[in-house]
């Protein structure tokens, strides 16, 4: 049974998107092919099993540092994929789009039959992903995130048009990164995960980028999705696990994101985290990382 979600109003999300929509710091190095930069992919591990991280528009490779950390040290594979960091200079931005280009990092890398893991607008990608080009996953899970039936806000952020313009003006940094810091540490319930370093992988691209933040958001908002969420939806015969923060916060899913899984039927399994915000795997990577390591049910 799928538990009532509080709905948001349409702003709440707009944040990441006027704010977060930049490529990824760059995490500590991990050897990889040369054909992907290590901003937009990290490869690290190996083991049986191959975990695929997905980003959304907030944190990027670099945001899943904890979770990989302790995934690899279990003895996983593990890839880290920021989608929009591969797309930032593309006119082609769906979630279906970005599918794709994940799908070809895959296929770079010889992986079928994952566990695709998305946070946020990553679970988009990661659901077009199962639902386009399913070889390639065996289960999904999403973080803190239902069904997005578009890869874009709903409210197009005024002040975004004049991010370029502010970090240039004194103060301007400073008050871009006071706003960003305020606005992630609203929607994590946890808060020692945001220490100096996070907060610099966090924010720093905002300043060196800030061009192509406005450039890549007015693409997303133009985009429009191929299919439908149920038509998506209807192609995915993996099982999905959505893990919610319990705490309130602006970003969580409404209702309808969740709801719009239901027609997965017994694939699908909804799990709250007690005491957890919007960012799963930031405030809780050991937690998170044995929910993704127990046997599925199918297995």
């Amino acid at each position: 049974m799928i538990a009532t979600i509080p709905s948001r109003s349409a702003g709440l999300r707009a944040w990441a998107l006027s704010l977060l929509l930049v490529p990824a710091a760059r995490a500590p190095a991990v050897a990889q092919p040369a054909a992907y930069d290590s901003a937009a992919v990290s490869v690290a591990g190996s083991g049986p099993a191959t975990y695929v991280l997905i980003s959304g528009l907030v944190g990027g490779v670099a945001g899943f540092r904890r979770l990989r950390a302790v995934l690899v040290e279990s003895g996983q594979r593990v890839i880290v994929v920021d989608p929009y960091r591969l797309s930032v200079d593309s006119t082609a931005v769906t979630f279906a789009d970005l599918a794709r280009r994940v799908d070809a990092v895959l296929a770079h890398y010889g992986v079928d039959s994952a566990r695709v893991v998305g946070h946020a607008h990553g679970a988009g990608v990661a659901l077009r992903l199962a639902s386009n080009h399913p070889r390639r996953v065996s289960a999904l899970y999403f973080l803190d995130v239902g069904a997005l039936a578009a890869n874009r806000t709903k409210v197009f952020s005024a002040s975004l048009r004049l991010l370029p313009y502010v970090v240039r003006i004194p103060g301007g940094r400073a008050f871009v990164r006071a706003q960003f810091l305020r606005r992630l540490r609203q929607n994590a319930a946890h808060q020692e995960w945001l220490d100096s370093t996070t907060q610099r992988l966090y924010t720093d691209p905002v300043f060196a980028h800030s061009t192509q933040v406005v450039a890549m958001a007015g693409r997303l908002a133009q985009a429009r999705e191929p299919d439908s969420i149920p038509a998506v939806v209807a192609r995915v015969h993996v099982p999905v696990t959505v893990l919610l923060g319990d705490v309130p916060h602006p970003s969580q899913p409404d209702s309808g994101e969740v709801e719009a899984l239901a027609a997965l039927g017994h694939l699908l399994h909804v799990e709250h985290l007690a005491g957890v915000g919007h960012f799963p795997h930031e405030e809780v990577p050991a937690q998170v990382a044995r929910l993704l390591l127990r046997p599925r049910r199918d297995d």
